[in-house]
């Protein structure tokens, strides 16, 4: 038990709730940097605006559709779902199984042992993030019923 408080272990589980928990703030941190950089060519910025407007409309034909709607839903509480069975499993691989030792390798190889508890919590997060924005299209674009 007194593997869960290595260094390793209690940095990872933190960088994770610290990303978890500032994620919308991060996302609107980098629109404002990207949309008020004037360093960037005119070029990248045409490209930039043309991206967000793609989207945009993507956004407006799937949230035409109720069943996408719901799909994009089910996904998001999909990936939380793999996400905190990959915490659990490497949790129980650091107290009983073959990951005891993890606090003795290098930072990097840790890293790399730890990297699938990342990539689906960045999966996780991204997919919250397009559900989020998807019900939120699809609330303002509600018409009223034909009968």
């Amino acid at each position: 038990m007194e593997v869960l408080f290595e260094p390793a272990v209690i940095t990872s589980l933190l960088v994770s709730l610290f990303i978890a928990m500032l994620s919308k703030r991060l996302t609107r941190l980098g629109e404002y940097f990207i949309s008020h950089i004037s360093l960037l060519p005119k070029k990248v910025r045409t490209k930039i605006r043309v991206l967000k407007w793609r989207y945009r409309k993507t956004l407006i034909l799937t949230a035409r559709n109720q069943h996408n709607v719901t799909w994009a839903i089910v996904r998001t509480y999909t990936f939380l779902m793999f996400f905190v069975v990959v915490i659990t499993l490497y949790l129980m691989l650091i107290t009983i199984g073959p990951l005891k030792g993890i606090g003795n390798l290098p930072a990097s190889v840790q890293a790399f042992i730890a990297s699938p508890i990342y990539i689906f919590e960045v999966l996780w997060l991204l997919q919250k993030y397009k559900a989020q924005v998807l019900v939120k299209v699809a609330g303002k674009r509600v018409t009223k019923p034909s009968i």
